[in-house]
């Protein structure tokens, strides 16, 4: 079976990739002469949710192969893999079998992970040599950390003078602009360039740049400026005297224009904005004018000196925007600093230095040691989603792939990689993934030295029924004419068509909102026609036959998705999603965080009124709610509020609640103020967890965590629970990797112009800079600042266009059988389809098909009669029962266990036995004796006072006249050897003796009194044993207390 070492699947949306990759994965292991071939197996993939799948699959595949009677889909998959690989289906079957027992004994080493759990697997082996703390846990939360340093060093301001005044600076230049006086979120921004890998090779120029040297550049910039808008002025007086010179009336230009583009050169009021003069044409002279031919004579001298003119003013603009973002630049350095003192401070490492951590330690080493060990354990490799695999990710894979790809196993079989993806699908650019980077590797690109490499492209989309691919593949072919790039035209022109599977009909809807007047209004209003035609878009689907679980909403932005939800909700549509599902939405927890509040200050009278009033709604029944909030917060004395409460039998000391640790005061309340059902809530279960972790993670108080909550509230959600009939609501990036019956996709027309720029970076000249690269912000201005700008600018505009088509392209490959799109068309009162607008891909694509017309606001394609087989759906929900019983701590006796041991008599024994049966896990024969009670002194299991009498009762045992044989010399002695039975179960004799003709001498160390439970135990021990063909000759319990006492049971 001839197998290509690289080879490349490009699988657009619904192609099969997973079946793909599982397939590959199967040939390799089945003809494996091992059967542990997936030992040498690394698949990596995005999400936990793929590896799940994948593992999923796997495991079931080759249960199924093994079963007598695979499913129908096995059995396609067992074919396909018999042609592919030459093997019979019963040697399939045989096989399987034996590479599933042995899964399953060794599940730890069956390697599907995501990228960052084999970056933290790497990392934690080689922590010692990376110099890291061998205890680190990892931080997801990377964003709060940076939020922590940069608060800190706002903290810092008086105490550092450089640093207090280029803050102080900042801010009066902040308030100059007419812009917010905080800088914190300014300073964050700049911060997140250090934890985006995407710019990594720009920050390394300015890594040993002092907050002083930048002060200079800020100066010397500065002054540069200063001193070319003097030339620009120079210039300007040169040219308005040249036309004074020749006498040239200033009313013979047409309009004044040109004369008054000249003063306000001179008068430093220069605006890029307005019309330039770069063409003789571009002057307009009167017809009238009687100085024709003297101003055409200096035109050119006069075009001349304004060239000379833009070029400043270019330069002079690029300056200043870069003078705009450099006092956060220059606190780079110190955020970052301020970072790592945090992570080494908390012993944590977030995650997003995973990837430069290993990328700094490969670079430039031919064979890496951080790979020495893994690089003969993987043979061959799978990397799903390769499109989200960011360019720092690969680089460091290509290394240990390239090992693998270059050499032979002890079969003389070589390494493979197959990676899959789908550019199309690359919606992940700000984390680093590149559609480019599987364009270029689809093309002629290889990184590795061995050069046979295959592309393949999958071209049957098993998802949809056949209009919604026909639908997909012409609506993105016409986007294709959006691109100017030719790799990003090719790739819609070209690779976006799929053939259609077996699954005939479907349904497009493409509908527009209904006309209205631009307005301000109208933007709420807009809102509130979307999640109106959502609904009725709901019940037109349920009256076809789905079920309210066929249907997702798909989003662009969470918070349309909120819009939607609180909607449906209110019109009792029963829904999941994680904005649905947020904790702190949660009644409960609001009350909480309410009563955390005023215990931090009980002079809160905002929290105080709103614990009160969810008491008066819950807690009482005596008082009208608002007569009971007036009468609480009248209480001002926080003994007569308690007293107050006590009327209502809520018994609480709030003083006391503050004496307690963090989850303890939670934990109370919840006890106190909720009632047993809404203690259970997933909310407030889920919310304790929280409290927990905070508060053994930071020993966290009340206001530390009330801190950490006003930042970090939204991004806890409970899981949403599988198997509820329920509509889904999601962001499309959330959606990525599913697929859904129905998808209905509201607020189809975003303005892509308006979305929130990023920062450019920018070639500078060193010697007036003192920096090569400079950051500014990314706006149209950018395209007046020189060639190299503008083709920075023009590049950056054309990802954002991809990026942009690609969001779009996940949403609508999601529908497998309807697919429902409501837009707005926007028309401008001259008639003009807007530019930059989602709502104009539709626009565009309807006229492309001959049907548009502007006074229809509907468009069906297909039937909408429902195809798919009708299966009511079962709630498969389980309900996990509640706890009522509140446990008491003062119930709980603790048994410890210490080196100097003896208390009460009984417990002496028990403890002293514990310690022997130890100890004898150490000594095979009589002569190790010496040796174990040295190793248990050393191990702290006994103190050297004590040693004397443990060697005794050691000399009693190993000595002892029935115990001859179980001790003697020249046997194979097992402590403690772990047998798992047939059955599954595992048991653990404390010592077996095996002489050299296979008889077992078998003893079981007991402490306390003689009990039957431990006969069967022993007898259960001796059936084991003999079932592996061994014969057990004796058979004893030791008690070991006061006294030894050896009880045979032959």
């Amino acid at each position: 079976m001839q197998r290509h070492s690289f080879s490349i699947y490009d699988a657009s949306a619904g192609s099969g990739k997973t079946y793909a990759l599982v397939k590959e994965y199967l040939k390799i292991i089945l003809t494996s002469p091992k059967n542990d071939a997936y030992r040498n197996i690394l698949a990596i993939t995005f999400t936990n949710k793929a590896v799940h799948e994948m593992k999923s699959r796997i495991v079931g595949s080759l249960s199924e192969f093994a079963k007598d009677n695979p499913s129908s889909k096995a059995q396609e998959l067992m074919q396909d893999v018999s042609v592919d690989t030459g093997l019979s289906i019963i040697q399939i079957k045989n096989k399987s079998q034996q590479i599933i027992k042995h899964i399953i004994h060794n599940y730890a080493a069956f390697d599907i992970s995501t990228i960052d759990k084999f970056t933290h697997k790497v990392i934690r082996a080689f922590a010692h040599d990376l110099n890291l703390p061998m205890t680190f846990e990892v931080s997801l939360d990377t964003e709060n950390l940076l939020i922590e340093a940069v608060d800190a060093i706002i903290a810092q301001a008086g105490e550092d003078e450089i640093l207090t005044n280029l803050l102080v600076d900042f801010t009066m230049e902040k308030t100059d602009d007419d812009k917010s006086w905080d800088i914190s979120r300014e300073i964050l921004e700049t911060g997140k360039l250090v934890l985006n890998e995407n710019n990594r090779n720009e920050i390394t120029h300015f890594q040993d740049k002092s907050i002083t040297e930048f002060l200079e550049i800020k100066k010397k910039l500065a002054a540069v400026c200063e001193e070319l808008e003097k030339e620009t002025i120079t210039f300007g007086n040169e040219a308005a005297a040249l036309i004074e010179q020749k006498g040239i009336d200033l009313k013979s230009f047409s309009r004044g224009t040109f004369p008054n583009h000249i003063a306000s050169i001179q008068a430093r009021k220069f605006n890029p904005k307005n019309k330039m003069f770069r063409e003789p044409d571009d002057i307009a002279i009167n017809k009238t004018a009687q100085d024709r031919d003297l101003i055409e004579a200096i035109i050119p001298d006069l075009l001349s000196i304004l060239s000379r003119v833009y070029a400043l003013f270019e330069k002079i603009y690029f300056y200043k925007a870069f003078l705009k973002n450099i006092t956060p630049l220059s606190l780079l350095n110190t955020v970052s600093n301020e970072l790592a003192k945090i992570q080494q401070e908390q012993n944590i490492l977030s995650i997003t230095e995973f990837n430069a951590l290993i990328h700094r330690e490969i670079q430039n080493q031919p064979a890496p040691f951080i790979y020495e060990r893994l690089g003969e354990r993987y043979r061959h490799f799978f990397i799903d989603e390769f499109q989200d695999t960011s360019e720092m990710q690969w680089q460091n894979l290509i290394p240990l792939i390239d090992n693998a790809l270059s050499g032979q196993d002890e079969y003389g079989d070589k390494g493979t990689l197959m990676i899959v993806g789908d550019p199309k699908q690359s919606i992940y650019r700000w984390r680093g993934g590149k559609a480019e980077q599987f364009i270029e590797l689809s093309k002629d690109q290889n990184p590795f030295n061995n050069p046979d490499k295959k592309v393949t492209q999958l071209e049957y989309n098993y998802r949809s029924y056949s209009q919604i691919i026909e639908f997909n593949n012409s609506f993105f072919k016409l986007l294709a004419n959006e691109f100017q790039h030719p790799d990003y035209k090719d790739l819609y022109e070209n690779h976006s068509h799929q053939k259609v599977n077996s699954k005939t009909g479907g349904y497009v809807n493409i509908s527009f909102l209904p006309e209205t007047t631009e307005s301000e209004e109208v933007v709420v209003d807009k809102t509130e026609k979307y999640v109106q035609a959502t609904l009725d878009t709901i019940n037109q689907v349920l009256e076809k036959g789905f079920e309210y679980k066929d249907i997702v909403i798909l989003t662009r932005k969470r918070g349309q998705g909120i819009a939607v939800a609180n909607f449906l909700t209110e019109q009792g549509v029963p829904l999941l999603s994680s904005e649905t599902l947020m904790i702190q939405n949660a009644t409960e927890v609001r009350f909480i965080i309410h009563v955390l509040k005023y215990l931090k200050n009980s002079a809160d009278i905002d929290a105080k009124a709103y614990f009160l009033h969810y008491l008066a709604l819950h807690a009482q029944d005596n008082l009208q709610v608002h007569d009971f909030i007036a009468k609480g917060k009248e209480l001002v004395l926080e003994t007569e509020f308690e007293h107050w409460l006590l009327q209502f039998n809520l018994d609480l000391s709030f003083q006391n609640l503050r004496k307690k640790s963090l989850y303890e005061a939670v934990e109370i309340m919840v006890s106190k103020f909720l009632n047993p059902k809404l203690r259970t809530s997933s909310y407030v279960q889920y919310f304790l967890d929280i409290v927990l972790e905070r508060d053994i993670r930071n020993q966290a108080g009340v206001a530390d965590f009330l801190d950490f909550w006003d930042k970090s509230a939204d991004k806890f959600s409970i899981p949403s629970p599988e198997g509820t009939n329920a509509v889904r609501i999601m962001t499309i990036h959330k959606s990525k990797g599913l697929e859904f019956p129905v998808v209905i996709m509201p607020f189809a027309e975003e303005d892509y112009s308006r979305k929130p720029k990023d920062k450019l970076w920018l070639n500078a000249e060193e010697a007036t800079v003192g920096l090569p690269k400079v950051l500014i912000d990314n706006s149209s201005a950018v395209e007046g600042f020189g060639e190299d700008a503008l083709e920075i600018y023009t590049v950056k505009k054309q990802e954002e266009l991809l990026d942009n088509i690609n969001v779009l392209y996940v949403a609508l490959t999601r529908a497998e059988e309807q697919l429902y799109i409501i837009s707005s068309k926007n028309i401008s009162s001259k008639g003009e389809i807007p530019k930059n607008n989602m709502c104009a891909f539709f626009i565009n694509y309807l006229i492309a098909q001959g049907i548009y017309k502007e006074d229809v606001f509907e468009y069906q394609m297909g039937s909408s009669t429902k195809l798919s087989l009708y299966n009511k759906h079962e709630d498969r929900s389980k309900i996990i029962p509640s706890v009522n019983e509140v446990l008491n701590p003062k119930n709980i006796k603790i048994a410890q266990r210490e080196s100097v041991m003896w208390g009460t008599p009984q417990q002496e024994a028990i403890e002293y036995g514990n310690v022997i049966h130890e100890i004898l896990s150490f000594v095979n024969t009589r002569n190790d004796v010496d040796l174990a009670i040295t190793k248990a002194v050393e191990n702290g299991l006994i103190t050297l006072s004590q040693s004397t009498i443990v060697a005794q009762t050691l000399f009693k045992i190993v000595g002892h006249e029935e115990l001859k044989n179980h001790f003697a010399s020249g046997n194979r002695v097992l402590n403690e050897q772990t047998i798992i039975q047939k059955e599954g179960t595992i048991i653990k004799p404390d010592r077996m003796v095996i002489t050299p003709d296979n008889k077992v001498y078998l003893l079981d160390y007991k402490t306390g009194v003689p009990n039957s439970k431990y006969i069967t135990q022993l007898n259960n021990y001796q059936n084991a044993i003999e079932e592996m063909g061994y014969k057990v000759v004796e058979k004893k319990l030791i008690y070991i207390g006061g006294e030894i006492a050896v009880i045979s049971h032959n």
